[in-house]
């Protein structure tokens, strides 16, 4: 995929997303957190502020514009309810050194940097998020520990436009963009900031994930991250056979049995329909992490792909 194209995702990715966070948030928190956070929701969209605020009940506070940075899936849960959250609040290291490659406004960097972490990189090229991203890293109380880098992580070296839409999740590189951002791959650009080694790795790019990784795989084949986490996509899924290759073993975690479901397949069918707990971000985990990660009292089971899910 080339630096300037944008991916447009199907109706029944987009489908799917939605019904993801729907039910991640309802297992997670229960009908009658999500209700309320609904009511949240509904008081913003009536009063329509240029700007507002969410303090989540783990402690963080993120500001955002509305409505082009609403984080709908934090107003309506109220709090981190992706089961990677639970998974790396149950492993996480003091040493530990995070890396958020499409960190927007700040929602992953600020969970990593309120975390017992060593630092957190977060890489963003859009202007408006870049400018959210640092007053909330100031808010919290983390701007010590967050290192932000304007730029744009793909599969080439350049510069490219990128554009931010009235959705600011889903800006990206485009012809039409008025901003010049950077574009590095990671490979290279880790590197060069002293980011030889990283704990853990956050690919959320609305859609260039495939691009993200190709760019990466010098990097990932010399083992050089220890923990993925991976936004989910269809057109990802042969790039996970490529990283799994590299030796890295894929997981989903259920973050009430404490276990990570293996995927040794990586076909649509393997993948996106055989998910023991809704998510949309899959975990990989180099080799030399693995009796870590165990050591933390979490155990390992091949994912069963005789069945719709495993049921909880």
């Amino acid at each position: 995929m080339s630096a300037n194209a944008h991916p447009l995702p199907s109706l029944w990715q987009k489908a799917l997303y939605w019904t993801d966070k729907m039910m991640w948030g309802y297992r997670a928190v229960g009908i009658g957190a999500a209700l309320k956070g609904s009511a949240r929701m509904a008081y913003l969209y009536a009063r329509r502020p240029q700007q507002s605020e969410l303090h989540l009940r783990s402690g963080q506070i993120l500001e955002f514009k509305f409505p082009s940075q609403i984080p709908r899936a934090l107003l309506m849960f109220g709090d981190f309810v992706d089961p990677e959250f639970a998974f790396l609040r149950r492993t996480v290291r003091p040493d530990w050194i995070v890396a958020d490659v499409g960190a927007a406004i700040g929602q992953f960097t600020l969970f990593a940097a309120t975390l017992p972490v060593a630092s957190v990189a977060a890489f963003e090229p859009g202007g408006a998020n870049v400018t959210a991203l640092s007053a909330n890293t100031r808010r919290n109380g983390v701007s010590d520990r967050v290192e932000i880098y304007k730029t744009a992580l793909s599969n080439c070296e350049t510069e490219a436009r990128f554009e931010t839409t009235d959705r600011a999740w889903v800006g990206g590189l485009s012809e039409t963009g008025s901003e010049i951002v950077p574009v590095r791959t990671l490979s290279a650009e880790f590197p060069r900031l002293g980011l030889d080694h990283v704990s853990v790795l956050k690919i959320n790019v609305a859609g260039f994930e495939p691009s993200v990784i190709e760019g990466a795989m010098d990097y990932l084949a010399r083992g050089r991250a220890d923990i993925l986490i991976l936004l989910l996509g269809l057109e990802s899924l042969p790039w996970y056979a490529k990283v799994a290759k590299l030796g890295y073993r894929f997981f989903y975690y259920h973050p009430k049995e404490a276990v990570l479901y293996e995927l040794t397949a990586f076909d649509a069918d393997s993948v996106l329909n055989h998910r023991p707990w809704p998510a949309r971000n899959i975990i990989a985990i180099h080799p030399s992490a693995i009796d870590d990660v165990l050591a933390r009292g979490i155990s390992l089971r091949r994912l069963a792909l005789n069945s719709a899910a495993i049921p909880v």
